[in-house]
């Protein structure tokens, strides 16, 4: 009951498009802000913080907040697998619980957390617009590179970055698939 509970706590947040999340965040983290007046109501500042908005910080916490159940999702799939009597078995032993899990849980885990991984990575390398938003401009990625170079009808240097994305994309996909079996995993 409270797995569901808790799962359905990250997946409400989905119900909405990431556009309007990513700028859900602006008057939260703004100099005037929900967080920085909550911090001066409670007396902890006495002048706003201006890292919170228009930063790397700002870029971070929205690709945390978007991205955050397609890590859970596989990590939770994976977990609710292990079977119970193992986690016994080891407190029997006289296992602590920091041994329990990383003798059992993480290795148990890891193709959760490997498929979790892809699809966050996969995700955070195609957005732009949450870097454009959040960092006001500053920060820049390859993605919003490409967009300008079309946008300037540079069409040779576009397909170049275009190909270079897709090859890092796929070499790091890669890595993680060698490292853990993804497909024993999706077959279960």
């Amino acid at each position: 009951m409270m797995r569901t509970v808790l799962f359905l706590a990250c997946a409400i947040p989905f119900w909405t498009s990431g556009i309007i999340r990513t700028i859900a965040w602006i008057p939260f983290l703004g100099r005037n802000g929900a967080f920085n007046q909550m911090l001066q109501g409670v007396h902890l500042i006495d002048r706003p913080l201006d890292f919170l908005l228009f930063s790397p910080f700002a870029v971070c916490v929205t690709y945390i907040h978007l991205f955050t159940l397609l890590m859970i999702g596989p990590i939770a799939n994976s977990l609710a697998k292990i079977d119970p009597a193992l986690l016994e078995a080891a407190r029997d032993a006289g296992a602590s619980r920091w041994r329990t899990m990383v003798d059992i849980v993480i290795p148990l885990s890891k193709t959760g957390i490997a498929l979790g991984s892809i699809l966050v990575f996969t995700q955070v390398m195609g957005d732009f617009f949450v870097v454009k938003a959040m960092s006001g401009g500053q920060s820049a990625s390859i993605v919003s590179q490409l967009a300008t170079e079309i946008q300037a009808m540079q069409y040779p240097p576009a397909a170049a970055s275009a190909m270079i994305l897709v090859l890092f994309v796929a070499i790091m996909v890669g890595g993680m698939m060698r490292v853990v079996d993804v497909r024993k995993e999706l077959v279960r």
